[in-house]
């Protein structure tokens, strides 16, 4: 018998036979046909697959080795790999969004920072395209990661999108902010609701026009992402709002980690309406409390009740107020002025949970079940809506520093304008070896299957030789003969084609590659020994250049490879006779320069003072002195080499 572990392991590798991981913490697909995609290898469990939800799940994990958007599917598999599909920087919280009427994929894209970004919103259409980039207005920083969405019940008219701003501020007036002179900094919490189309700003709102720096639970240098209010590098981010939401009356429900509260906020003046925890709580919380919450949402709302879900991280990863951390509905009577948990969701580990200090979501599922990552543990979860864990699922290994913002769980249909991806193979090119075919169409959602066809001639006639079911994201297919060329043809579930791949050759490996293929592909290359070596081969690049490469500005890091003495003695050569090659070409012209204006004043004395002839021994006279001015720069020449050579040696 094996566990569910163990099949949810199977599955996952079922549909890409060659896909293994690049190192422990952070396991990584390779794909014989789109070798340049480094998504992450899920280790998913499925607890109960018949009560998992339809849909897609769609994260955006950073730290790890291609940061960006990525979709999968239920059963691990990747569909989609969105790395650098929008710029080098960060993404967050990919998710579909309705804009001019059609179904289109949103996420951030910026510059990460100390628990904020730069950037701006992204909206893509169904082919993968970007239609659209949404900034911040005004006279301020650009947006942050922590909310892009469309505005609920615009139409996909207007954006809601989170501002970290810098400002001076007097921070002398309070002793906890530990500044007693000076001009002090803060980051202001601002979020704005902008026109897409304009970019005019329908509604602004700023934390420091309503609520007092004193009224926080996070003060300043006392967490990693605080900041010390000493400096404008430095501000003090006494806020920290991310979440936004808004109801059919055009009011607004945000959360702000480091008030630890969550707000019901004025769509006419930006006048506190309620608050939920913090400093002034108007409900009395009757069965939890909550601390360093994100993703705060509506559910539904009366004149009575309001219903509510957030992600209670329950720390800061300094201060904790349970020992896990948890999804919250909860429920608010307004006349009895209470607040309930009605549920609660935890990560279905041995030890009963996780503890994020960081990050984190929840979302409500059509069906009625809650899907849930886990923030700075690259994990997301979905149960039912009594509380069973029916899927877990690891982007990466907490060791690994992976994080992701936010996770999400929805339907979705990719249709790509790229073409399918073809790696086709044959041991020996004979009947006897056969060949291979690797086959993928990156963000494709409505394939069902695929036919393979093949050629000796790559102008054809080419004839169909196997057909075969889509399995994740690459599909492999023995075939048990041999043709020079080939190429794939996606299918639906109607049998309707798609899209072709390419013609491809069929990769053959040489005598000596032989002995390192088997009948699917040839071994990963291995670096030759010293001893073996035909020529001074260089030193390996160390192996932390790349697992020290976390997706932060990644265009940091080289690799400098060091140089041979043989090497080093060559390269002197060469710029030495570069060097006398100038230096040659720089006599010739100062010295004929020379000689040509001697001879004009020669001329012109000649005239005036031998009018009928220029006798010989005036003109040797000339060229004596430019053969002078010639050594004399030669000379010049020859000091310089060797002052040059000194220099060298020294080095």
């Amino acid at each position: 018998m094996f566990s569910l572990r163990t099949i949810s392991s199977i599955l996952l590798l079922a549909g890409s036979a060659l896909a293994g991981p690049n190192n422990e913490t952070s396991p990584t697909h390779i794909f014989r046909s789109r070798p340049d995609l480094h998504a992450p290898m899920l280790e998913m469990t499925l607890l109960r697959p018949e009560l998992v939800a339809p849909g897609y799940i769609m994260l955006a994990p950073y730290r790890n080795l291609d940061p960006g958007p990525y979709i999968y599917d239920n059963w691990g598999q990747l569909v989609w790999s969105g790395a650098g599909s929008s710029g080098p920087k960060t993404a967050h919280a990919p998710h579909p969004c309705t804009y001019k009427g059609e179904e289109h994929l949103c996420y951030f894209q910026g510059q990460q920072h100390q628990g904020f970004a730069r950037g701006h919103g992204v909206i893509m259409d169904k082919n993968y395209r970007i239609v659209k980039t949404v900034e911040s207005s005004g006279a301020g920083a650009s947006s942050d990661m922590h909310e892009f969405r469309m505005t609920p019940y615009s139409n996909g008219t207007t954006a809601l999108m989170t501002v970290y701003q810098p400002r001076m501020y007097d921070l002398t007036t309070n002793p906890k902010f530990q500044i007693k002179d000076g001009m002090g900094w803060i980051v202001e919490g601002v979020f704005q609701e902008i026109e897409i189309e304009t970019g005019r700003v329908v509604f602004e709102w700023r934390s420091t026009d309503h609520l007092d720096p004193s009224l926080t639970y996070t003060f300043p240098g006392r967490t990693d992402t605080s900041g010390n209010g000493l400096s404008e590098n430095t501000p003090w981010d006494y806020f920290h709002i991310n979440s936004i939401d808004k109801n059919q009356d055009g009011d607004y429900l945000i959360s702000a980690r480091h008030m630890a509260a969550i707000y019901k906020l004025s769509g006419v003046d930006g006048s506190i309406m309620w608050e939920m925890g913090g400093a002034n709580p108007t409900f009395h919380q009757t069965n939890f409390n909550f601390s360093s919450q994100h993703h705060a949402r509506w559910v539904s709302e009366n004149e009575t009740h309001t219903v509510m879900t957030f992600y209670d991280n329950a720390s800061n990863g300094f201060n904790r107020t349970d020992k896990f951390s948890h999804g919250y509905v909860v429920s608010v009577d307004h006349i009895a002025n209470t607040a309930t948990m009605i549920k609660e969701y935890g990560a279905p580990e041995a030890s009963g949970g996780v503890l994020s200090g960081s990050q984190g979501s929840m979302q409500v599922l059509p069906n009625g079940n809650i899907h849930l990552g886990w923030g700075e543990h690259p994990y997301f979860s979905e149960h039912t809506a009594d509380g069973s864990a029916v899927m877990y699922a690891k982007v990466a290994y907490r060791a690994s520093n992976v994080m992701i913002y936010r996770s999400h769980k929805f339907p979705w249909v990719g249709q790509p304008l790229t073409k399918p991806a073809l790696w086709t193979y044959s041991k020996t090119n004979d009947e006897k070896s056969g060949m291979a075919f690797y086959v993928s169409w990156n963000g494709a959602t409505e394939v069902a299957s695929w036919n393979f066809y093949a050629s000796a001639n790559r102008t054809g006639p080419f004839d169909l030789v196997g057909n075969t079911k889509k399995t994740g994201f690459e599909t492999v297919m023995r075939y048990n003969n041999v043709s020079t060329w080939a190429f794939a043809e996606a299918l639906d579930k109607d049998g309707n084609a798609l899209e072709r791949s390419v013609i491809q050759k069929t990769f053959v490996p040489s005598v000596t590659l032989r002995d390192h293929c088997d009948e699917w592909a040839c071994g990963k290359a291995e670096p030759i020994r010293d001893e073996d070596a035909h020529y001074d081969p260089y030193s390996q690049v160390k192996a932390e250049f790349l697992s020290n490469n976390r997706g932060y500005d990644t265009s940091a890091y080289y690799a400098e490879l060091p140089v041979s003495a043989t090497e080093q003695q060559a390269a002197v050569e060469k710029a030495q006779h570069q060097r006398d090659v100038k230096l040659r070409l720089l006599i010739c012209v100062l010295g004929g320069t020379a000689g040509v204006g001697f001879l004009v004043f020669a001329l012109i004395l000649a005239r005036k003072q031998l009018p009928g002839a220029m006798p010989s021994s005036f003109i040797r006279r000339v060229s004596d002195v430019k053969d002078a001015i010639s050594v004399k720069l030669l000379g010049k020449k020859y000091a310089q080499v060797d002052e040059e050579e000194k220099f060298l040696d020294q080095s």
